[in-house]
């Protein structure tokens, strides 16, 4: 008699689990990183001014917003600034997404926040996440293993070698996370009430470019 499959949510998977169950192996440097670093961009680039703008707003507000808050008034406006919009690829919101284990007996399923993948209605080959963006107090969960679950779930059902990118939000720290096999890599926090808002916003361009590239390819 087969076994009947059981359900894990994104959200109760904490990123030691990701690897042990799926064979992960965590680093703390990529190459990417080190070309993060050199990104710099003219006082009077397009849309400085309303990041500027942003990072006041949060600096203010970043240790009173909710969740909904925070996407609302920060979020959003900000990936507004970046503007994921291409012919190539399509930004997908609370889209549904999981994976089958353990010799299919068990699946890990979930909705995620932010995804750019091909398609118009229904999301193919997704490589870049925005999930799990949490406020200033809360902690009651593992926001890097709930972005890493959703970022293999994404790698096993592509079927290709592209690296999959992804970031997760702890209040003010963002970080970048890139899969890549069964290695992945996690990068320092960019704080967005700091300085560090003017790199996250060059590293999201170039992330932009990257995703323009990569579907024109797939």
């Amino acid at each position: 008699m087969a076994r009947k499959s059981t359900n894990k949510p994104f959200k109760d998977w904490q990123y030691e689990e990701v690897e042990q169950t799926f064979g992960l192996s965590r680093y703390f440097e990529h190459e990417l990183f080190d070309r993060f670093k050199t990104f710099e961009l003219a006082k009077d680039y397009p849309g400085i001014a309303e990041i500027e703008s942003l990072r006041r707003l949060a600096l203010e507000y970043i240790e009173s917003w909710n969740e909904d808050e925070y996407k609302f008034m920060f979020i959003s406006p900000f990936f507004r600034v970046v503007n994921f919009v291409s012919q190539y690829y399509k930004v997908f919101t609370q889209r549904p997404l999981s994976i089958k284990y353990d010799n299919d007996t068990k699946t890990a399923s979930g909705n995620v926040e932010f995804m750019i993948a091909k398609g118009k209605q229904i999301p193919q080959k997704p490589h870049f996440f925005l999930h799990e963006y949490k406020p200033e107090k809360n902690r009651d969960n593992d926001p890097l293993g709930q972005l890493l679950i959703a970022m293999v779930a994404s790698q096993k059902l592509n079927q290709d070698d592209k690296p999959i990118y992804g970031i997760y939000v702890n209040g003010r720290n963002w970080f970048i996370v890139i899969l890549e096999g069964k290695k992945y890599a996690t990068s320092n926090p960019y704080v967005i009430t700091s300085e560090d808002i003017f790199e996250l916003f060059a590293v999201l361009l170039f992330f932009k470019q990257e995703m323009e590239i990569l579907y024109q390819q797939i």
